[in-house]
C-alpha cells in the first residue's frame, strides 16, 4: 500500500523516466562507437577507454551523492543529474576529438550515478510498505530504456549523422526534469515523498 496520494505517483514515474535516461545515455554511446571510431580514427584501446569512462565515474557519483544527499536535498541532486545529461549531450555533439568525447562520457556517467543516488531512496521512502515491488518496477527502467533507445537508434537511417542520433538522449531527460521539477515534499524521514 502506497504512503502517498495517487497524484504523487508522478514522483515515481519521474524517477522511472530518469533511469530510462541513464539507459539511453549508455546504449546510444554503444551504438555510436563505431561511427566515432571511423570519424576520429580511434584505436581499439581508445574505444575501450571511452566505454570505460562511461562507467567508472558512475560509481564515484553514486557514492559521493549518497553521502551528502540528505544535506543538499534530492531536488538538488535531480537538477545536477539533469545538468550532467544536457552538458554531456552538448559536449558529445560538438566533440572534435577523442578528448572531447572522453570528457562527454565522463560527465554523463556522473549524471547517471547521481540519478541512481536519488531515485532509490525516493522510491523506497515513497512506498515504505511495498518497497520491494516498486523498486523492482523502477529498475525495469534500465533494460526497458536500453530496448527503447536501441530500437529508436536502429529505426533511424544509417546515413543520418551520429550527432543527430545523439539528440535522442534529450527526449527522456527533458521529460523527467519536467515531471520532477514541481514535485513538492519533505525530507527523507517524512512519511510522504522526498524530492525537496
Amino acid at each position: 500500500m502506497a504512503l502517498v496520494p495517487r497524484s504523487e505517483k508522478w514522483l515515481f514515474w519521474g524517477c522511472f523516466i530518469a533511469l530510462i535516461t541513464t539507459a539511453f545515455g549508455f546504449i546510444l554511446r554503444v551504438f555510436l562507437m563505431d561511427g566515432w571510431a571511423k570519424e576520429f580514427n580511434f584505436s581499439e584501446t581508445q574505444k575501450g577507454e571511452l566505454m570505460g569512462v562511461g562507467l567508472w565515474p558512475f560509481a564515484i557519483s553514486i557514492v559521493l551523492f549518497s553521502l551528502v544527499i540528505d544535506r543538499i536535498g534530492y531536488k538538488t541532486a535531480m537538477w545536477f543529474g539533469f545538468l550532467c545529461h544536457l552538458v554531456s549531450l552538448a559536449m558529445t555533439v560538438n566533440a572534435k576529438s577523442y578528448e572531447g568525447l572522453y570528457w562527454a562520457n565522463f560527465v554523463v556517467a556522473l549524471g547517471n550515478g547521481t540519478v541512481e543516488a536519488y531515485i532509490n531512496p525516493v522510491v523506497a521512502t515513497q512506498f515504505r510498505n511495498d518497497k520491494a515491488r516498486w523498486l523492482n518496477i523502477l529498475h525495469a527502467g534500465w533494460p526497458g530504456g536500453m530496448v527503447v533507445a536501441g530500437l529508436l537508434a536502429l529505426s533511424l537511417p544509417e546515413s543520418m549523422a551520429w550527432q543527430t542520433k545523439m539528440w535522442l538522449l534529450a527526449l527522456p531527460a527533458v521529460v523527467y526534469a519536467v515531471v520532477l521539477a514541481d514535485r513538492k515534499s519533505t525530507r527523507l524521514n517524512s512519511s510522504h515523498t522526498v524530492i525537496s
